[in-house]
């Protein structure tokens, strides 16, 4: 045998499991990624320690199968063992120490009871004045809250709920599919997101391929986002009410380039892979994209483009307005009506927060037209 045969058959397997876990079969992917992690981890010794690089893939492989195989045990056991050997490059080190933070906080969850569904979202923040380890608070807020209006709209949508324009999410969604924040290993800054299991899982056995489905689908809306927002995105999120929704929070996530430079997204389980990566100019797309989609609203001849900056002071989308307190000298408390198309989720963690907002100057009035963050 060789590292070639090993490995192969570890990949054919691997795709079997995520095709078992994708239709909601989350025993036999289980299964499948056990088998995996066997034929990988004989894979290991066949590789000549000479070749650093290909050591530390196959290991981060290796721990990653065994983990997504709910082998804790052995993917800790492998992952000591690697680390210890002194052979393995940095790159690989520190994925295989975000892999140990997984099966810490995993086992530590479960000895509470508190199960997850399958698949660990890790949220990397780049450049600007992000600094190793560290970034400013705010910011780090913002993008947690973004994450999880993406996950919460991704679950919202695979249930079949009605779409949400108002409001937050039902309140069986809000309690039974809990998002979870925890710490990963320093990098420029990272953190890892879960979603939590309904811990009466029965009464959703009906659902259970959907609700296995959840970060899966969550990584598919994010990429197309990131990557095709017109064409891609389509298949993956027919509706038309949901496509936009994904594409606006997308766009929170994405950096204007101020603040920090890049936000990227992986799959914990493949952490060598990047499942979706947003920088300035995937913003600028994504703005574009939403002025294409975006219906006309009927304009008067005198009526003036125009861009209000400042802080978003006030809102009832209900009501169908906003209230910004601009950044001039002296200050303005500004009214801006036909506001209601916004969504909560999109524009409510922006309250108290410095917003860029196209509206159109209708005589003394200012009609909504777009709102971003303004870093």
């Amino acid at each position: 045998m060789s590292w070639d045969l090993y490995h192969s058959r570890s990949e054919r397997l691997a795709a079997e499991g995520g095709v078992a876990a994708r239709s909601g079969n989350r025993e036999a992917a289980e299964e499948l990624y056990r088998k995996a992690a066997e034929a990988e981890s004989e894979a290991l010794d066949y590789v000549p320690r000479s070749k650093s690089r290909t050591v530390g893939i196959t290991t981060v492989s290796a721990v990653a199968l065994w983990y997504k195989g709910n082998e804790l045990l052995r993917a800790e056991k492998l992952a000591h063992q690697q680390l210890a050997s002194g052979e393995l490059p940095e790159f690989a080190q520190v994925q295989i120490r975000e892999l140990l933070t997984l099966i810490w906080t995993t086992k530590s969850a479960e000895r509470t009871g508190v199960r997850f569904v399958p698949g660990d979202v890790l949220v990397s923040v780049k450049g600007g004045n992000v600094v190793y380890g560290g970034a400013p608070l705010d910011l780090i807020i913002q993008k947690v809250e973004g994450v999880q209006a993406v996950l919460l709209r991704t679950v919202e949508m695979l249930l079949g709920r009605q779409f949400r324009r108002h409001g937050g999410p039902p309140a069986d969604i809000q309690s039974m599919f809990r998002p979870w924040l925890f710490q990963a290993p320093a990098s420029s800054y990272q953190f890892a997101v879960r979603v939590q299991e309904p811990a009466q899982m029965d009464l959703w056995e009906s659902d259970r391929p959907k609700v296995d489905q959840i970060t899966h689908k969550f990584f598919e809306v994010l990429h197309a986002s990131a990557t095709d927002p017109e064409g891609q995105l389509e298949a993956i999120v027919p509706n038309k009410d949901y496509r936009e929704a994904f594409v606006n929070l997308s766009r929170n996530l994405a950096p204007t380039g101020k603040t920090f430079e890049r936000l990227d997204v992986r799959d914990a389980g493949a952490p060598t892979v990047i499942v979706a990566s947003f920088q300035p100019d995937t913003r600028q797309e994504l703005n574009a994209v939403l002025r294409r989609s975006r219906p006309a609203k009927s304009r008067a001849a005198t009526d003036v483009p125009d861009t209000v900056r400042g802080t978003l002071r006030a809102l009832h989308l209900d009501q169908d307005w906003l209230e910004v307190t601009t950044s001039n000298d002296p200050q303005e408390h500004v009214k801006i009506e036909q506001a209601g198309e916004a969504l909560d989720d999109v524009v409510g963690p922006m309250v108290n927060k410095l917003v860029s907002v196209s509206v159109l100057r209708r005589g003394k009035k200012l009609i909504y037209q777009d709102i971003e963050l303004d870093e």
